[in-house]
């Protein structure tokens, strides 16, 4: 096993199951005025989040805020710099590798959710941007501008690589589909009564909406 970092980091944002039922965690720590991270990565999940029973584990530069797994061994990562970054495990699951970066976002990148293509990523973050990226490319292809506030929360459409879901701190919830002239369009009005946080598709049906906020309420809309 590659050399690993010594501990973990104090706050556990991220965990993702492989499809082999491993686990991949997203860790942050505040040191001194800057946030560091690290990504880990345990075979047998049942021995997280113990370090000497680790498979392997990297130091990040910044704090995890989130990530998704583009495939079983690609994860990619919104992070406290403003960086979406993407890591490679090996196939032997030993040790993490950084492939590319991008310093898109002008604050923290709190939010990222990849399309059902793979080829496809949407981030979001404190600078109230939305980009949409080419993981082929690697590049940030578009730059979406409706939110008012920090983005906390973006997801794709599990069957549909044009329309995802985002909610902030300005109170809004917005549905977009990147093949229209006007991409977002309004969830939840006059229900949502706190900062929306977090969203997501049902699973059962693809046009249903369910919305968790900062005061605890869960809102489920058709």
């Amino acid at each position: 096993m590659v050399d690993v970092p010594a501990a973990m980091d104090r706050h556990l944002e991220v965990l993702r199951c492989r499809s082999d039922g491993s686990l991949i965690i997203g860790a942050s720590r505040l040191t001194g005025r800057y946030w560091t991270g690290s990504l880990w990565h345990f075979q047998d999940p049942s021995v997280a989040p113990h370090v000497e029973q680790c498979t392997a584990g990297v130091q990040t530069e910044a704090g995890i805020a989130d990530l998704q797994l583009v495939n079983d061994n690609q994860l990619i990562v919104a992070s406290d710099s403003g960086a979406v970054e993407m890591w490679q495990l090996s196939e032997e699951g030993e040790s993490f590798q950084a492939l590319w970066y991008s310093y898109a976002h002008d604050s923290t990148a709190h939010t990222i959710s990849v399309a059902p293509d793979t080829n496809t990523a949407v981030s979001g973050g404190a600078d109230a941007t939305i980009k949409i990226w080419d993981l082929e490319t690697k590049l940030a292809m578009k730059t979406l501008k409706a939110h008012t506030d920090t983005i906390w929360c973006i997801c794709c459409n599990p069957m549909d690589k044009h329309v995802f879901l985002s909610c902030a701190q300005d109170g809004r919830a917005l549905m977009w589909d990147t093949r229209k002239e006007k991409a977002a369009c309004s969830l939840g009005k006059g229900v949502i009564g706190g900062v929306p946080t977090c969203i997501t598709w049902s699973p059962n049906r693809q046009t249903d909406v369910t919305i968790g906020c900062e005061t605890g309420e869960v809102i489920m809309l058709e």
